[in-house]
C-alpha cells in the first residue's frame, strides 16, 4: 500500500470518528479543534502556500497579490476592532462615543460593507487566473468592488460571502473539492469513497435523531461559544433553514445540536485532514527556521485561548483570515482541476 492509499484510509477513518465525537461532545470538540488545532493549520499551511507561490501563475503575480490581501485582512481586523470594542467593558464608553458622533452613519456604512472584503478577495484569485494582462485584471477588479458596493446591503449578500465563505464553505466545500481533485488524481477509490462520505455524514446528521439530556450539557462551552460569537454561524443556518424564530437562540433545540455537529465536523475534519496529508503534499519541508517560529507562535496561540478564549479569537482573527484568503488562487486551481479532462501520463 502506497502514501497515497494509506493517507487516503486514514481519512476514511478519520471522517466517521470526527463525526462520532462531534455527536458526543459538539461544543467542546469545535472550541478544542478551533483553539489547539487551528493555529497550527494556519501558520503551516501559510509557509506551506509561500512555499508554492501561493497557486499564482508565476512569481511577479506574487508581491501585488500579497499588497491587496494586506488590504482586505486590514479592512476585516478594522471591523473586528470596532464590534469588539462594544464586548469589553474597558472600551464599551469608547465605542459608545464613537457610534453618538458624526462619524457614526459611515462608520457603520463601512463596517456593513466590510464583509465582502472576503467575496473581493475570492474574485481577485479568479481574476488572476483568467487573466494575466493587467489591463484586464485592474478592469475585472473595479467590478468586482463596484459589484460589493451595489449588493453589500442584501443580507443574503452578506451572509454567504460574509460569513459562509469563510468558514462553512472554507473548511467543508473546499475541503471536498480538495480531496475530489486528489482523488481524481490519483484515481483512488478511496479517495473517490471519502469525497461520498463527506455527502453521506450530511445526510446522517440530518435524518439521526438527537436527544438532549439537559443536565449533561456542558454550558461553560457554550457560553464561551457565545462570548466569542462562534454561535453565529449555527444561527444563521437555523434561521435558513426556518428552525428558529427571531433572535431566539435555543442550545437545547435538537435544530441546534444537528447544526452544531455538521460546524463541529467540518471544522475538525478540515484541520486533520490537512495534518494527515504530510506525506502526499509535503507541506511540513520547510525552512527549520520558520518551522520553529511556527511552533513557538503555535504555543503561544493555544495559551492565548487557554488565558482567556475571547482574547485568543480575537488576537488569532488576523492568522485565520490570512491563510483563508490566501488560500482562495489553490481553492481556484482546485475547481478548475476538477473540471478539467485528466491528461494521460
Amino acid at each position: 500500500m502506497n502514501d497515497s492509499k494509506k493517507v487516503d484510509v486514514l481519512n476514511f477513518l478519520l471522517i466517521w470518528i470526527t463525526l462520532a465525537i462531534s455527536y458526543s461532545i459538539p461544543f467542546e470538540l469545535f472550541l478544542f479543534s478551533y483553539a489547539v488545532l487551528g493555529p497550527l493549520h494556519y501558520l503551516t499551511e501559510i509557509n506551506w502556500l509561500e512555499k508554492k507561490n501561493y497557486f499564482l501563475k508565476n512569481k511577479t503575480d506574487k508581491k501585488i497579490y500579497l499588497i491587496a490581501v494586506i488590504v482586505l485582512i486590514s479592512i476585516t481586523t478594522v471591523t473586528l476592532l470596532i464590534t469588539e470594542m462594544e464586548k469589553w467593558e474597558f472600551s464599551k464608553q469608547f465605542h459608545q462615543y464613537i457610534f453618538q458622533s458624526p462619524i457614526s452613519l459611515p462608520l457603520a456604512t463601512f463596517i456593513k460593507w466590510s464583509y465582502s472584503a472576503i467575496f473581493i478577495g475570492f474574485l481577485f484569485s479568479i481574476i488572476y487566473f483568467i487573466t494575466e494582462r493587467w489591463k484586464n485584471r485592474i478592469l475585472l477588479a473595479c467590478i468586482s468592488i463596484i459589484t460589493t458596493i451595489l449588493f453589500f446591503r442584501f443580507p443574503l449578500f452578506t451572509i454567504w460571502f460574509g460569513t459562509f465563505l469563510p468558514t462553512i464553505i472554507h473548511v467543508f466545500l473546499f475541503t471536498t473539492l480538495f480531496m475530489w481533485s486528489g482523488a481524481k488524481r490519483s484515481k483512488s477509490g478511496w479517495g473517490y469513497l471519502n469525497v461520498i462520505s463527506m455527502f453521506i455524514v450530511i445526510l446522517v446528521i440530518i435524518n439521526k435523531k438527537i436527544i438532549i439530556n439537559s443536565d449533561s450539557v456542558n454550558y461553560t462551552a457554550i457560553e464561551t461559544l457565545i462570548t466569542s460569537n462562534f454561535h453565529h454561524v449555527n444561527f444563521i443556518i437555523n434561521k435558513l433553514l426556518g428552525t428558529t424564530a427571531g433572535n431566539e437562540w435555543d442550545v437545547l433545540s435538537p435544530n441546534v445540536w444537528k447544526v452544531q455537529v455538521f460546524i463541529t465536523f467540518a471544522y475538525t475534519y478540515h484541520y486533520l485532514n490537512w495534518f494527515s496529508k504530510t506525506t502526499v503534499i509535503n507541506w511540513h519541508k520547510v525552512d527549520r527556521k520558520k518551522m520553529k517560529i511556527t511552533f513557538v507562535f503555535w504555543i503561544v496561540s493555544v495559551s492565548l485561548f487557554y488565558i482567556n478564549y475571547r482574547i485568543g479569537f480575537a488576537a488569532l482573527f488576523v492568522l485565520s483570515m490570512l491563510h483563508v484568503i490566501l488560500e482562495f488562487p489553490l481553492n481556484v486551481n482546485t475547481a478548475v482541476s476538477i473540471i478539467q479532462p485528466t491528461k494521460d501520463k
